[in-house]
This record gives structure tokens, C-alpha cells and sequence, in this order.
């Protein structure tokens, strides 16, 4: 049962709710003492509420770690039953029944998609709906959240099914170079998504709406003239549909260009705070960072599609496939991607953090307030329930931002540096 004390500094009174927690001093029954000494008391209440707010981040976070390294695991044993027993071959032989080539390839890869649903459809529903109502993070019924299955399911079913026909074009018109015109349909494929993303698959889930605080909106438009950065649309998202949390983004390429701003932000941050959230996403801008990860996208992309044909040709035959076009290979090819594409990510990762750094740094110049930003980090990771200092390994491998301790830190450092050269 939650405890209310008043503590009563001169001038202000706090009104503070903390849970009892054992083993430690008590203060809410000796009354003389908060009298006393209500400075050291409120400090306590402080620091009790920090941990125990980190202690459920902490929790939050092993578990959906936990979630991540089972699905790695998952996944290729999944694909090694299908490869090694006759699951792939029967499937594709019962796609075989269709005569047209196209239905045929849609035919085995709709087999294919729901045998990785009944596996996919408990953990999914573990994490994205048990997991998030567990720690107060979800403001979705079971119905909500069903829907919202259902649609990305479909949706993913019919992007993907489409760039299966076009990988099956390429090897079936390109032979032993289909690779090549594989990565270069990726290349188009995902500046296509760029463009397109905020404007057909963001308004399936959520809604925009107009930014109401005028005076923010007139910060951030001061804030992109002063950098030359084009920015017309600023928006709000309705995220508060789905969860507690809060993010802000810059989508979208050309005419879809717009800066977003959840709802859930706008509610809980001050202008100052969320000044420098956007500042941080102008940065990314600034640099160039979308264009640079396109970059090594394309470097990566081509390097995974080019080992898996190298796989392909070398052991497909020993698999008894007679060649890559054999739909009964497609959880090799799907394999292949996936581990190529796992020994990459370290790497992508790594990238990710050191643009997002910079970002960070740009947010801090541009803004000048590095209180703010700190609060805001704090704030995030508070909202998020991040986990302010995982472990190093599990960051390295699966973080594309720095830990929030990191980041508060490097602001710390910045703000040193600045004092010092002041």
C-alpha cells in the first residue's frame, strides 16, 4: 500500500507517494524527523523512487533481452527443420501443383510464412502485449492489439512476398548473377520505403495531427533556418494509442519529408527538452547520416547477397536442390541472409552509435542547453524504461544508440569541456 507524506520545506510543500521497501529506513513514521531534517528525507525519497525505477527497467529489459537472444536462436533452428526434414521439399512440391511460376513462388512462400506464424504468434503476443500491460507500458485492450497483428502480419506477408517473386526474376533471368541485380533492386526497394513510409505505412497504425504549442512549433522552424534545413511539416502522432512511450523522428525523403513529434512527448517534455530531441534529429540531417547509412547498407547488403550465392552454388547440390531456382532451397537462401546478415550487425551498429553521437553533439551546440538535454535524456530512459547501463556485450551486438548513461555522460563532458574553455 502506497505511503503519502508531507514534507514541508520553507516556502513549498512536496507531496510525495513511495512504496515501502524492505529493509530499509523508514521515515514516514517518525514524523519529528521529517520535521527535522526534511532536505535529507525528501534525498531519500528521491534516490529510493531512482532505484526502484531502475530496478524495473532493469527487469523490462532482461526480459525483452532475453526475447532477442531466444529469437536468434529460433529462427535458424526453425529454418534447420525445414531444410532437413521433408518439410520444405513437400511444400514445395505442393506448390508445384500450381502451374503458372509466380503462384507457384507465392504459393510455397504463403506455407512458408505460416508455419513461422505458429511459432512466431505466442512470442509475439508474450512480448508485444503480456510483456508491455506487465510493466505499464501498453495502452492497448487484447483487441487493439490483435488488429494491429493482424495488419502488420498481412502487410509484412504482401511486401515480402513481392520481393520473393522479384529475388526469383532475378534468379531465374539472371543466372549465376543474380546477386547483383538482387542488390540492385534492394538499392531502389529501399529508397522507395524511404519516401514512401511516413506517407502509405505510418497512417495505417496511427494518425497525424497539428502541433498546438505555437510557440514550439516557431522554435523548431527557428531552429532549422538557422541551419538551413528544410523543414515544412512538423507533426504530432498519435502514439499514445499504443504505449506509454515517447520518440520523436525525421521521415521521409523529398515532398514526404516531415519532422514527428509523438504525442506522448509533446504531454511530458517542456519545450526546452523537446527543442533539443528535434535539434538531435535535424543533426542526422545536417550530416548527411541517411545517406551514409544508405551507403553501408548497400556495402553490407551486397556482401551478404553475394555469400549466399557463393553457398548456393557450392552446397545446394550436395542438398540434393537442383539449383538456386528449387523453391525447397528457399530456407537455405533464407538462412544464409539471416546468418550473413547477424555477422554484420556489430558492425552496423557500431555506425549507428558513432552518427548518433554526433547527432547528439549537434543537438548540444545548436541548442546551447545542455541541462535540458540531459533532462531529457533522463526523462526517456525514465519514460522508455530503458536500461541506463547494459551489459557492454549486449550493447555492442544490439544497440544502434548509446546507453542512456552514455549519453547523459558525453553531455556532462561537453558541458566541462565548455566551462573550462569559457
Amino acid at each position: 500500500m502506497p505511503l503519502t507524506i508531507l514534507v514541508s520545506p520553507p516556502g513549498f510543500l512536496r507531496r510525495c507517494q513511495v512504496e515501502k521497501v524492505p529493509g530499509t529506513f523508514s521515515v514516514f513514521d517518525r514524523r519529528e524527523q521529517a520535521c527535522l531534517f526534511p532536505e535529507t528525507i525528501h534525498e531519500r525519497i528521491l534516490m529510493t523512487e531512482k532505484a526502484t525505477q531502475t530496478k524495473k527497467a532493469k527487469a523490462y529489459q532482461r526480459s525483452k533481452q532475453r526475447l532477442a537472444l531466444f529469437d536468434l536462436v529460433r529462427t535458424p533452428v526453425l529454418l534447420f527443420l525445414l531444410l532437413f526434414f521433408p518439410l520444405s521439399k513437400g511444400l514445395a512440391q505442393w506448390a508445384g501443383l500450381f502451374s503458372f511460376r509466380p503462384l507457384e513462388i507465392a504459393a510455397y512462400f504463403l506455407g512458408f510464412s505460416l508455419y513461422f506464424l505458429i511459432f512466431d504468434l505466442p512470442l509475439a503476443f508474450y512480448s508485444g502485449y503480456l510483456l508491455e500491460k506487465k510493466y505499464e507500458l501498453s495502452n492497448q485492450t487484447l483487441g487493439t492489439w490483435a488488429s494491429d497483428f493482424v495488419k502488420k502480419a498481412v502487410l509484412g506477408f504482401l511486401i515480402s512476398v513481392l520481393l520473393v517473386e522479384a529475388l526469383y526474376a532475378c534468379l531465374h533471368f539472371a543466372g549465376p548473377a543474380w546477386w547483383g541485380w538482387a542488390w540492385a533492386g534492394f538499392a531502389l526497394f529501399s529508397l522507395g520505403v524511404g519516401r514512401l513510409f511516413p506517407v502509405l505505412i505510418v497512417p495505417l497504425f496511427y494518425k497525424y495531427g497539428a502541433v498546438s504549442n505555437e510557440t514550439l512549433k516557431e522554435r523548431i522552424h527557428a531552429l532549422a533556418r538557422r541551419f538551413e534545413l528544410p523543414v515544412s511539416h512538423i507533426y504530432s502522432l498519435n502514439l499514445s494509442k499504443t504505449t506509454k512511450k515517447a520518440n520523436a523522428a525525421f521521415m521521409g525523403m523529398g515532398k514526404t519529408r516531415r519532422v514527428v513529434l509523438s504525442d506522448t512527448l509533446l504531454d511530458q517534455f517542456n519545450d526546452d527538452e523537446i527543442e533539443t530531441v528535434v535539434a538531435h534529429e535535424l543533426g542526422h540531417y545536417k550530416h548527411g547520416d541517411l545517406w551514409r547509412g544508405f551507403g553501408l547498407g548497400l556495402v553490407v547488403s551486397g556482401a551478404v547477397l553475394w555469400g549466399t550465392a557463393q553457398v548456393l552454388k557450392n552446397l545446394g547440390p550436395a542438398l540434393a536442390f537442383y539449383g538456386a531456382e528449387d523453391l525447397a532451397a528457399f530456407p537455405l537462401l533464407a538462412l544464409c541472409l539471416m546468418l550473413f546478415g547477424l555477422v554484420a550487425t556489430p558492425l552496423q551498429n557500431a555506425f549507428s552509435r558513432t552518427r548518433e553521437t554526433q547527432a547528439d553533439l549537434f543537438a548540444l551546440r545548436a541548442c546551447g542547453n545542455t541541462p535540458a538535454f540531459k533532462t531529457c535524456m533522463q526523462k526517456l530512459g525514465q519514460v522508455n524504461l530503458a536500461d541506463p547501463d547494459p551489459h557492454p556485450l549486449y550493447e555492442w551486438f544490439f544497440y544502434d544508440h548509446p546507453s542512456m548513461a552514455k549519453r547523459v555522460a558525453f553531455a556532462g563532458r561537453y558541458e566541462a569541456e565548455q566551462s573550462h574553455a569559457g
